[in-house]
């Protein structure tokens, strides 16, 4: 048995299988008549929970599903120093004590500010090994009597 041939025949990667591209067809026929639908549900429709539901089914064609995260604003030192991280961190965790931010809001604002604080490592790293060769060159070139 060959192990290396290629796989020939079958849908090429990433395409739709029949069922799917048939049925995807049909919503884009019926889909502008099925939102009218809807809007018009979330506007007549006896039931409340019918109209909530039409409601939120268009807002949801209309502007994409809502994201799980929310926007979050905090006031937080300046980043642009280890210390400074280290600052906004214990921020980020003072509003999280205080419900201010979930715990998961939290995790993915630190999650920022390790990516930032690394940065300023790698920078400081450059900086350093930049130093050290320079004075390396300059101690090699005086001992050459250069």
């Amino acid at each position: 048995m060959n192990v290396n041939r290629k796989k020939t025949g079958g849908r090429l990667k990433g395409s739709l299988n029949k069922a799917t591209a048939e049925v995807r067809g049909l919503a884009l026929k019926y889909g502008p008549d099925a939102v009218e639908e809807l809007a018009r549900l979330s506007i007549e429709a006896e039931s409340e929970a019918a109209r909530i539901t039409a409601c939120n089914a268009v807002i949801d064609r209309a502007y994409g599903k809502a994201l799980p995260g929310r926007m979050v604003t905090l006031d937080l030192p300046d980043t642009s120093t280890v210390e400074g991280v280290t600052k906004a961190v214990a921020a980020i965790i003072q509003a999280t004590a205080c419900g201010q931010v979930t715990p998961g809001e939290a995790g993915d604002l630190c999650a920022v500010l390790e990516t930032q604080r690394r940065t300023i490592e790698l920078s400081d790293i450059e900086v350093r090994l930049a130093r050290l060769e320079a004075e390396r060159e300059a101690s090699t070139r005086q001992s050459r009597g250069g």
